[in-house]
């Protein structure tokens, strides 16, 4: 039985790490990890050394665009569960116009 149960366990953290590295990579070097529709946030996740900040930038802001939002905030960028790989998210707001 407890064989069985290292087995599964061992089977259930594989196919996890296995989805976790298997999201789409964008051109440009980054991948879409995670989304708040409630915040109107996206969490992305890349390697610095391999990042196109301006295809990142131009492919947020278009997905922002599309909900409507003109602005775009970066979040402070953290350390991701990947080794080498850094997230940070971006908050889709609106300009304030005088």
């Amino acid at each position: 039985m407890a064989l069985n149960n290292r087995v599964l366990m061992g089977m259930t953290i594989g196919t996890a790490i296995l989805l976790t590295g298997c999201a789409k990579q964008h051109p440009g070097g980054f991948t879409e990890v995670a989304r708040d529709k409630v915040a109107h946030t996206y969490q992305f996740r890349y390697q610095p050394q391999n990042l196109d900040q301006a295809a990142l930038n131009a492919y947020i802001s278009q997905r922002c665009a599309q909900e409507g939002f003109d602005k775009v905030d970066p979040l402070p960028e953290g350390p991701a569960a990947l080794p080498g790989y850094k997230t940070r998210w971006f908050q889709c707001n609106y300009s304030i116009k005088n």
